[in-house]
């Protein structure tokens, strides 16, 4: 019997066929605006429309060379005129200047919102429809958008993909690094042009994504001190068993003392395993109790415990922390026995 249910996979290809038809109608909408009216002259007292865009390039060139002539600042809210060619000059680098800036800014801020990046092509159609212009790469003097990008490593992580394609991340600078972080803790979409993305990236191999991955995690996991205090306080008052206390019974007790749950996965933690052992590592330890995984106190020894079987404990913690590590997106309890077996030789 045929499930009435449709897959995420084809509930994201019905919206996407929306969304296209919704980019059909305005481009459509636009191109008709542009027959009505031609492409107009915004320089401040013209006006002057033409049916060709190449007309109007060749208009606002005659503009700029006037103003050039003329020594005059020809930004819209400047129009200021010099006498003296060099502080014209400068005028006009300092205006480049801050031009450059914001257009950093543009590029990181249509990125950044893409947890694992845009394809080159998705990225030029993207800066387009967010900000109602081309990426201005030759007013930066560069020859074209990926000239630009491959030249701007502190905004640009370009990433080059097995298949020939070209993969952009943004690098948050320090304003932007909270939205980073953010947004490395959100599941990955394939909404509007990032659909196509999202289908070349399921197709590239394992190592590329691993590559993608070490790039694009924004996630700061960072326990904040507050809950590091928490856990301390769940120690000093004795709920702790002189064994241990077992995880699965961790989220339980949290919730009860402090009245909300354990969210771990918000600070970019995998599992509740791995936000004890990685992010409370100076508070508590994992130890092994048979079957079962225990939370003790860092440093914490029980007189039953023989020290030999510790040492042998941590050195196989030590191994098995590498392998996890080289495997972000998981690994098997078979594979994982096998490579450690083949790695260590335990």
């Amino acid at each position: 019997m045929a499930s009435q249910f449709k897959t995420r996979r084809e509930l994201e290809d019905e919206d996407h066929e929306i969304y296209l038809k919704k980019q059909a109608e305005m481009l459509e909408r636009r191109r008709a605006k542009r027959e009505a009216e031609g492409f107009k002259c915004t320089t401040e007292g013209c006006g002057q429309s033409f049916k060709e865009y190449l007309e109007l390039q060749s208009h606002v060139q005659q503009h700029q060379e006037e103003y050039r002539k003329n020594m005059q600042c020809s930004q819209a809210k400047c129009g200021q005129k010099f006498n003296n060619r060099r502080a014209y000059n400068e005028h006009i680098d300092m205006h480049r200047a801050a031009a450059k800036v914001k257009i950093m800014s543009n590029i990181r801020s249509v990125l950044l919102v893409n947890k694992h990046g845009l394809l080159m092509e998705a990225f030029e159609r993207e800066y387009k429809s967010v900000m109602g212009k081309q990426v201005p790469y030759k007013l930066l003097g560069y020859k074209d958008c990926y000239d630009l990008v491959s030249n701007v490593p502190d905004v640009v992580q370009v990433t080059q993909l097995n298949d020939g394609q070209t993969l952009l991340l943004a690098v948050p600078d320090k304003t932007t690094e909270h939205i980073a972080k953010m947004i490395g803790n959100q599941r990955a979409n394939r909404d509007g042009f990032n659909y196509d993305t999202g289908k070349v990236l399921a197709s590239v191999s394992r190592d590329v994504l691993r590559r993608i991955e070490k790039v694009a995690n924004r996630s700061n996991r960072v326990v904040p001190d507050f809950m590091k205090k928490q856990v301390e306080q769940l120690i000093e008052m004795g709920v702790m068993e002189e064994s241990g206390m077992d995880i699965n019974e961790f989220r339980e007790i949290y919730d009860q003392e402090f009245g909300y749950p354990l969210e771990f996965r918000c600070y970019g933690f995998y599992s509740q395993e791995d936000f004890v052992f990685h992010g409370l590592a100076e508070v508590v330890e994992l130890v092994l109790d048979g079957f079962c995984w225990k939370i003790v106190p860092v440093g914490f020894t029980s007189p039953d415990r023989n020290p030999a079987i510790q040492h042998i404990q941590f050195e196989v913690r030590s191994s098995m922390r590498k392998l996890l590590e080289e495997n972000p997106y998981g690994i098997s309890v078979t594979t994982l026995v096998r490579t450690h077996e083949s790695c260590f030789g335990q």
